[in-house]
């Protein structure tokens, strides 16, 4: 292009280039006067960081416990780890300030005991007292006796689950009864996990405590299978657990371990101390889901994520009813 052509484009480039400069000066001032203009929890509230398993009963506790954080003010967030060890080993190493964990899983891998009891609150009690002393508090509901499955604290524990009406079996309520059925069946089959049927605390233990046949047929099925098989009129009855929504949308009946071989796994929200001094009403603000929650509303939740919904969606249900049930001060148990 010849010289004269290209004055006048240079300077319209250079009055460009001044305005731009001008106008990023006048945008980097008006910075700090928006920032003062947002609430003071918009950009100086930490968000406390939630641990979750890869499991969707634990992804759907921890949306809960964001729900009904951010009720009172506090910013959470979902971090999601492979496995429970990997999100327990967060919350230590102050990776994360709060989970759901589970008081079973705490007693066998935690405490590296064996004998986890099938008691609730025996269950509670030793795992609160061990993390106590390394800065990990059990929120925990006031109390001195276990629920039942409409009542919390709500139990994911193992539970056989049979076929509602107008199965012949429907008339089932416990391990107990499904013994006495066992016996008079000889043929009938249980679906049971591969794993629980291997250790020595698992299968054989029930098995030895209701006095059942240990020859008789078994089938391998993990939960899924197990409820499907019950489903189908493979099994009379199937191993899974008392929270499973499959089972909940399925219309089976989880049978009472009436004689509480099966250990408890109550999940309750572990909070650093730490956490906890920083954000006062946390304690508060987690009351519904500690005092409130049930094992039937649990698999309630359960099997409507399990029917597809939106987890964060029956989280904000789940919490929303929680809070009407036990109010926003439950009692909680320092």
């Amino acid at each position: 292009m010849h010289e004269s052509a290209r004055a006048p484009a240079l300077a319209v480039a250079r009055r460009a280039r001044r305005r731009a400069v001008v106008l990023g000066v006048v945008l980097l001032a008006l910075v700090p006067l928006f920032a003062g203009c947002l609430a003071p929890s918009a950009v100086d509230a930490p968000v406390l960081r939630i641990g979750a398993g890869p499991d969707a009963e634990s992804l759907l506790l921890a949306e809960t416990a964001v729900v009904l954080l951010a009720a009172r003010g506090i910013g959470s967030e979902v971090v999601a780890f492979a496995d429970a060890r990997d999100s327990r080993r967060a919350l230590e190493l102050a990776d994360v300030e709060l989970r759901i964990g589970y008081t079973g899983e705490s007693w066998l891998e935690v405490l590296g005991r064996p004998d986890p009891p099938g008691d609730a609150w025996r269950s509670i009690t030793a795992v609160r007292e061990h993390d106590l002393a390394r800065g990990i508090v059990w929120l925990a509901p006031s109390g001195s006796g276990p629920g039942a499955p409409g009542l919390p604290p709500a139990n994911a524990t193992f539970a056989f689950v049979v076929a509602g009406p107008p199965s012949i079996d429907a008339d089932l309520r416990t391990v107990s009864q499904l013994a006495a059925r066992l016996a008079e069946r000889p043929d009938a089959r249980v679906c049971v996990d591969r794993e629980f049927s291997e250790r020595p605390d698992g299968l054989r233990a029930v098995l030895a405590a209701y006095s059942v046949r240990s020859d008789r047929p078994f089938v391998a099925a993990d939960p899924t299978e197990a409820v499907l098989g019950v489903v189908e009129g493979a099994c009379l009855a199937g191993l899974t657990t008392a929270t499973d929504g499959l089972a909940w949308r399925a219309g089976l009946v989880p049978l009472v371990d009436d004689l509480a071989v099966f250990p408890a796994f109550v999940p309750l929200p572990q909070v650093r101390t730490d956490a906890l001094a920083l954000e006062p009403v946390l304690r508060a603000a987690l009351a519904p889901l500690v005092g409130g929650l049930s094992t039937t509303e649990l698999a309630r939740a359960n099997g409507r994520v399990a029917l597809g919904e939106e987890p964060a969606i029956v989280a904000a249900e789940l919490a929303s009813r929680l809070r009407a049930t036990v109010g926003t001060e439950g009692a909680v148990e320092p």
